[in-house]
């Protein structure tokens, strides 16, 4: 990304450079994804991460603001998503008996076939993806510095 000398100094050059790398970087990764993924369940990379969220949660299930924050989507966003797989069989929607402004999200059986068929591909073309150029310990300081820039870790 280009910008006259005039209005960013070269910290801040170097910053919007790095904001561009970053955001061709993820682009290139979900397309990999994509590609690694096409052939075989039809899922797309949102949908495989949902499903491995899932089946990570405790009785593979989560209320739906946490779906949300989990994936950063908007709440809209991840009621899309989970419609999505619900249309085609793999998760369902339970209301909480104890509070009805409570859903839950959860993974059902036919969910976890799908994610244990694209898992495989998924990890894969992470590996293509991110781990061809990078070595054990390049991975973890990108994941640190990644952590300390979201605010996770300082």
């Amino acid at each position: 990304m280009d910008v006259p000398n005039e209005i960013v100094a070269d910290r801040e050059r170097a910053v919007l450079a790095l904001w561009s790398e970053l955001s061709q970087a993820t682009d290139n990764v979900r397309a990999g994804l994509a590609r690694a993924l096409g052939d075989g369940s039809g899922l797309a990379p949102d949908d495989v991460e949902l499903l491995m969220l899932l089946g990570a949660a405790p009785e593979r299930r989560l209320r739906m603001i946490d779906v949300s924050e989990a994936l950063r989507l908007s709440k809209s966003g991840a009621t899309r998503l989970i419609d999505r797989l619900q249309e085609r069989g793999l998760v369902l929607r339970a209301s909480c008996p104890s509070d009805r402004r409570v859903v839950y999200a959860g993974l059902n059986d036919d969910g976890v076939s799908a994610l244990d068929s694209a898992a495989p591909a998924f990890v894969a073309g992470l590996m293509e993806q991110l781990g061809r150029g990078l070595d054990a310990d390049s991975v973890e300081r990108l994941r640190c510095d990644l952590r300390r820039i979201a605010g996770c870790e300082t």
